[in-house]
């Protein structure tokens, strides 16, 4: 069974009763402010692409109203607006080159020296090539080197393990040789196995771990360090805009705000992880393998991150709430919550969370910022990316297949207010 169809029932199963239609914007309602293709291709370079149908707009408002009541005295507030970290908050290529340096440091602190960042970067990209080619099959127990899962954290320990085996045998070869006053191409089979058995013997997962804590904790300090100039300024303006409004992170990686203690942890109330939250799905559905982002190939197996990241968004609201209301017209007030999702990512963050209800702003900024990712929407493969020209081609489609889903673009985060508060409006 597919991974995301099993995640997503499970989630249904769990969260369907607990569902506010109030709270998540009707497809109706999402779809009536959305532009068609037609619009898409003409404002394609525009700060925004909303449509203008607004009688069509209200006629779809009218059908979500509560009985009893008028589309025309229906509040609209933002209740939850959620973010894609990397290159949407931060340029994510300078990010990983100091994060990879950090691999580097580390290891040569623990004497694996002459080891450098690209080594490792590579050695990733054959493992997930590997791993790819053998289509997810088990690994064995005993092969350190085969990570059990093909998440960016698997891969990246056991790449670092490679490059420390690697280390550690040519090591072992060169005194071998000198011991036996030979050169290393003459060493026999048998003393090649013995050593290559040394060598993944002698390195310790507490070692491979301490060098995956550096490069996790310089990514973070790295993008606290290349925030964009305006990120920070462009969510504390939508705070003061849309009081109690809940920020969550929607990631598919490493990063977390809440680890950004000296920037972004204060902004914001919640994260969801592909990696993390699917890891524990996977565990309640006692589901055999861990499915990688880049393996989703239609944005319905998107659906169950977001739908997560709603139902997060829905508690910390409903407390938001409780606690600021001080009157009972603020208790009865006939409110229309909406979503917003904010990301780069069209195949992801705009096809994904489209198919929950959100209205979506696609963050296609100007040249200055640095965006890098943008470029599998052509079925280029980042420079930084590891996942294989098939995976790039198949989430270049999926890119495609979504711009019909976009309600908003932005050049600048600092235009992000404005285009929050037009939707918010349905113009």
């Amino acid at each position: 069974m597919r991974l995301y169809a099993a995640a997503g029932a499970l989630l249904s199963a769990l969260l369907s009763t607990q569902h506010s239609s109030a709270f998540i914007p009707s497809p109706s309602i999402s779809t009536s402010i959305r532009p068609n293709s037609e619009q898409i291709r003409h404002h394609h370079q525009s700060r925004t692409a909303l449509s203008s149908t607004t009688e069509n707009a209200q006629s779809s408002t009218s059908t979500s109203t509560a009985p009893g009541s008028s589309s025309s005295t229906k509040k609209k507030k933002l209740g939850l607006i959620t973010f894609d970290l990397d290159d949407t908050l931060y340029p994510i290529a300078p990010v990983l080159d100091e994060a990879n340096a950090a691999f580097s440091n580390a290891m040569s602190n623990f004497g694996y020296v002459d080891i450098a960042p690209s080594d490792i970067v590579e050695a990733g990209k054959q493992i997930r090539a590997s791993l790819t080619a053998e289509e997810g099959s088990s690994s064995s127990s005993d092969d350190p080197l085969k990570p059990s899962t093909v998440n960016h954290k698997e891969i990246r320990l056991a790449a670092i393990r490679k490059e420390m085996e690697g280390f550690i045998l040519k090591t072992k070869l060169r005194q071998t040789a000198e011991d036996w006053a030979t050169d290393v191409e003459d060493l026999t089979s048998p003393v090649r196995k013995s050593a290559e058995k040394w060598a993944r013997t002698t390195v310790h997962s507490s070692v491979v771990q301490a060098v995956y804590n550096a490069w996790e904790m310089e990514r973070h300090h790295a993008a606290e360090r290349h925030l964009y100039p305006d990120a920070i300024s462009t969510i504390k303006q939508i705070q003061s805009d849309h009081p109690n409004v809940i920020i969550g992170a929607v990631t598919d990686g490493s990063a977390n705000p809440m680890l950004m203690v000296f920037s972004l942890m204060p902004l914001f109330d919640f994260t969801v992880s592909w990696e993390d939250d699917m890891g524990e799905i996977a565990k309640l559905s006692q589901m055999e393998q861990f499915q990688e982002l880049s393996e989703v190939d239609k944005s319905d197996g998107l659906s169950w991150i977001y739908r997560l990241a709603v139902e997060k968004g829905k508690a910390m609201s409903r407390l938001t709430d409780e606690m600021a209301t001080t009157s009972d017209d603020n208790a009865q007030e006939d409110i229309e919550w909406c979503w917003v999702h904010v990301g780069d990512d069209l195949a992801y963050d705009v096809g994904g969370s489209a198919t929950i209800g959100a209205k979506t702003v696609l963050v296609e900024l100007s040249k200055e910022y640095g965006q890098t990712a943008r470029s599998r929407v052509d079925g280029e493969r980042p420079p930084w990316a590891t996942e294989s020209i098939a995976q790039t081609k198949a989430h270049q489609k999926m890119s495609l297949n979504a711009l019909e889903k976009v309600d908003a673009r932005i050049s600048k985060l600092s235009e992000l207010p404005e285009v929050i508060n037009e939707l918010l409006k349905g113009e």
